[in-house]
């Protein structure tokens, strides 16, 4: 194999265990009034009288399964399809539909972290950092955007054509 090939496929695993670490993290803060006093480890006082617990995604997936709430199912389980598609470049090789679908998967969850991000800014009215697992998530999609997209630019092979070519 490859050195460029190992790496990549080093940097694709790391991003596999970041992408679980983000799942895991908090996505949401469930609130609820209560006193500082009573407001203790896990759960996070904000200020104001209000108290929260840290909900994960994993937790979400779960509520939404046992509402039965297929839309809000699907929708978490975006996330989770650059875990599916990374799989698939690592076992199956570099092909361009299955890099297409890993380059759309991660995507997909750059959007959607970023849109869960905004979403609460919008709802709460500042940024919370006590959202580590949305951030993580976000961060760890544009990074391997970023580092698969600069990979296939500098691909072995690959000719940079002259400025003007075929100019006449």
């Amino acid at each position: 194999m490859s050195r460029p090939r190992v790496l990549k496929t080093v940097g694709r695993v790391a991003a596999l265990a970041l992408l679980l670490m983000a799942m895991a993290g908090p996505w949401t803060l469930d609130t609820h009034t209560a006193q500082e006093e009573a407001c203790s480890a896990p759960l996070v006082w904000l200020g104001d009288g209000h108290c929260a617990c840290k909900v994960s995604l994993w937790t979400l997936i779960g509520v939404s399964v046992k509402w039965g709430n297929d839309g809000l199912f699907w929708l978490l389980l975006l996330p989770g399809l650059p875990f599916l598609s990374t799989m698939l470049l690592i076992l199956g090789g570099e092909r361009r539909w299955p890099w297409v679908c890993h380059l759309t998967a991660w995507g997909l969850a750059a959007i959607l972290s970023i849109v869960a991000l905004v979403a609460h800014w919008r709802h709460v009215g500042a940024v919370s950092f006590r959202l580590w697992g949305v951030w993580l998530c976000a961060v760890a999609a544009i990074a391997v955007l970023a580092e698969e997209i600069l990979a296939a630019r500098r691909r072995p092979g690959r000719e940079a054509s002259p400025a003007g070519a075929g100019v006449d």
